[in-house]
């Protein structure tokens, strides 16, 4: 009764009801819990049974108690529960999530961004798979499931509240209106969670009400429903969801607003073009005893009761619904299945315990030894000889164990899967399939058959993402930080409802959340570790096909790996991959893509250009050794004869100049060799001076003319 926080405690305390206004409305509040309870009563009775038999209370009443008193064994194995774990499971391990999406042109992205990540912060905070858990654990076990979203202050030093879903933990705590038709009930105008409270407890939490005057204490059993039981007093939240009128406006800049506290003549100061009169609802809340307003109303800032059920399937008939979960119709099999259990085993116990054919005679003297031998194995059995069975005592055979319970008991193993549509491939036993794709699609099959049970569901958390869509920026209406969380649980921070300064000089504020309407949507898929394991396979089965695009995507790839490290793996690799590859060029928001890297800065290629430049100079001094040696031997060692032509330095030929040098090309202003790059000339040969190459020498001595002699070049 505490998991509400009235969204009316920070700003108006809860209005005062007079006296007969107190009266009229328990008075009403017990008449329609009445009502609610005979209509459901065959459902919810029903629906006790169907969560009985899921605890193990499987046998009649009336035969376990004959069965009992007789010393006969009673056997139950229990086999529904795998069953519905088998559905709830599957729902577990799915990712539950609901998301947004913006309806018209006027809802940001970002917006809708915030809007998605705050939903999910709910969720993770309110631990909201436990809450749908219980839910549809609730709804394949007896038909329906109950969970809540509530409002709680973020901290007890602040006024901040957040918004949470809660888990009802007793589906049959709860009452609806049975005019409500809806598949979610969003159209029900009353609801009622109750719960028993102890008289000790009660007294203590709510000293200033009485129980006195309301029923005469029962047991509960009855057939109808009691305030004031023997174990306690029933204590009930009290929801009412009231029409109203509201006045809507439409200002210049297409921003509606409500008018309907507004004063007529302030209208046109704000500009309202248009108005027209809208049907609303305003939803209370009270708790409750019999007699006693214990508090309320409260105020709550949604247009919807916020109690969601989750219905497992629902058949109408002409006067009444009848409601039912998975195992509703595998009752019948599962006793069959424990009474023929229970009977084999009773034969074969019976078996080594046959009887004995003895007269009276010769057991009267020792008849406590002979009825204790079915408990108690005695080493020898004394009797007294008879005349009249001169043989003895006898043993007589024992009895058979007829193979009709063994055959009965697998026909209800199969009833039980044939009503649950859960066979033996789906609980993993192994079957005639051998190929993957066989199992798949038989699994497939028990899937389909309740398909339903996660469909309804799904139902359900769409009306959850329409209440907490229109409450939340109720709820969250200040300047304020608030953590949202990705589909991958990455967390960012945005800051809301912040007021700045706009261009014209008015107040705007930055992510209002009140600024924008979306339409919102449910989803029940895998999570997002197994979407993960599986675009891992799908892309290493790619690369199998396709290894050159190895490189592009090997990040990618490991970000998919579920090991220690796989994202710092990822990160380096991803960083090893060219810019201009990872740059969207269809974005035009995207930035530039950094330059390519310099190679020169890169340690090891630079110590590769080190080495070979350390080579090639080593052989550029060994060819100057020897073009100087056979320089020198061809001139015959004169002294003073010209000297060969020099090779260039080996700055010009291992690394060129990074920039070209200004001025006219060197050799072109009329200096110098236009074959060869400035500065080259050897040291003590002024500039101006033209080199000579060495005379070729003949077989005979004689000086050989040059085929172009020195002098300006032939043209």
């Amino acid at each position: 009764m505490d998991g509400f926080t009235p969204a009316a405690a920070q700003d108006d305390p809860p209005k005062k009801i007079s006296s007969a206004e107190q009266t009229k409305l328990l008075t009403t509040a017990r008449e329609r819990l009445d009502a609610s309870y005979n209509f459901d009563r065959e459902n919810r009775r029903e629906a006790a049974t169907d969560l009985a038999f899921i605890a193990g209370y499987q046998w009649p009443e009336s035969i376990r108690k004959e069965r009992q008193a007789a010393g006969r064994p009673i056997l139950t194995i229990n086999r529904l529960p795998q069953f519905i774990r088998q559905v709830t499971n599957d729902i577990r391990q799915s990712d539950l999530a609901i998301k947004v999406s913006p309806v018209d042109d006027k809802s940001d992205p970002k917006l809708a961004k915030i809007f998605n990540g705050l939903l999910r912060q709910i969720h993770y905070q309110s631990n909201g798979k436990a809450v749908f858990g219980t839910a549809a654990e609730h709804q394949v076990a007896c038909g329906i499931g109950w969970f809540r979203i509530c409002t709680e202050y973020a901290d007890d030093e602040v006024f901040d509240q957040e918004i949470r879903l809660k888990a009802v933990r007793n589906p049959l705590s709860v009452y609806c209106d049975p005019a409500a038709v809806e598949p979610d009930r969003s159209d029900a105008n009353w609801m009622f969670i109750t719960e028993l409270l102890p008289t000790a407890a009660f007294k203590a939490k709510y000293p200033d009400a009485s129980s006195e005057g309301i029923d005469p204490p029962t047991d509960g059993t009855g057939d109808r429903l009691t305030w004031l039981q023997r174990d306690g007093v029933l204590v009930a939240e009290y929801w009412i969801r009231k029409p109203v009128k509201k006045l809507l406006g439409l200002l210049p800049s297409g921003e509606t607003i409500d008018l309907t506290k507004i004063p007529t003549n302030m209208h046109q100061m704000l500009g309202v073009t248009r108005s027209r009169n809208v049907d609303s609802y305003e939803v209370e809340q009270y708790i409750i005893s019999a007699n006693t307003i214990l508090s309320g109303p409260n105020k709550w800032p949604g247009k919807w009761i916020p109690l969601i059920p989750v219905i497992g399937a629902e058949t109408p008939l002409e006067t009444s619904i009848v409601r039912h979960g998975l195992i509703r119709f595998a009752r019948d099999p599962q006793q069959l299945y424990n009474f023929n259990r229970t009977a084999a085993a009773e034969t074969l116990a019976l078996q080594p315990k046959s009887p004995w054919l003895v007269t009276t005679k010769m057991v009267s003297k020792f008849k406590g030894i002979w009825d204790s031998i079915h408990k108690t194995n005695y080493p020898y059995l004394p009797f007294e000889p008879d005349t009249d069975q001169p043989g003895g005592p006898r043993r007589m055979e024992p009895p058979q164990m007829s193979m009709a319970f063994v055959k009965e008991a697998e026909l209800a193993d199969g009833d039980m899967k044939a009503t649950t549509g859960i066979y033996d491939s789906s609980l993993g036993a192994r079957s005639n399939e051998t190929s993957g794709i066989a199992i798949r699609s038989r699994e497939k099959q028990g899937d389909t058959a309740n398909y339903h049970f996660g469909d309804n569901l799904q139902c359900s958390m769409w009306h959850a993402g329409r209440i907490m869509i229109g409450i939340i920026p109720l709820i969250y209406d200040n300047d304020r930080v608030i953590r949202c969380m990705g589909d991958d649980d990455s967390e960012e921070h945005h800051r809301i409802n912040q007021e700045v300064m706009g261009i014209d000089g008015v107040p705007v504020l930055m992510n209002d959340l009140s600024a924008a309407r979306f339409d919102v949507r449910a989803t029940i898929g895998a999570s997002y570790a197994t979407k993960r394991m599986e675009a891992s396979d799908t892309i290493l089965e790619y690369l199998k096909a396709d290894p050159s695009a190895v490189p592009m995507v090997r990040d990618l790839v490991v970000k998919n790996m579920d090991w220690p490290g796989a994202e710092e793996m990822a990160k380096r690799f991803k960083n090893s991959i060219d810019p201009a590859l990872l740059a969207d060029r269809d974005d035009p928001n995207a930035p530039t893509p950094p330059p390519p890297p310099n190679p020169l800065e890169d340690p090891v290629l630079r110590s590769e250009i080190v080495l070979r430049d350390a080579q090639a100079e080593k052989a550029y001094a060994d060819a100057a050794k020897i073009r100087g040696e056979t320089a020198m031997a061809q001139a015959g060692m004169v002294p003073g004869a010209p000297m060969p032509q020099p090779l260039p330095p080996p700055e010009a030929v291992l690394m060129p100049p990074p920039a070209p040098p200004q001025g006219p090309p060197p050799g072109m202003d009329g200096q110098g060799d236009p074959g060869m790059p400035p500065g080259m000339m050897p040291e003590g040969f002024p500039p101006d001076q033209q080199m000579q190459p060495p005379p070729d020498m003949g077989m005979d001595g004689q000086q050989i003319s040059p085929a172009f002699p020195a002098g300006p070049a032939p043209t």
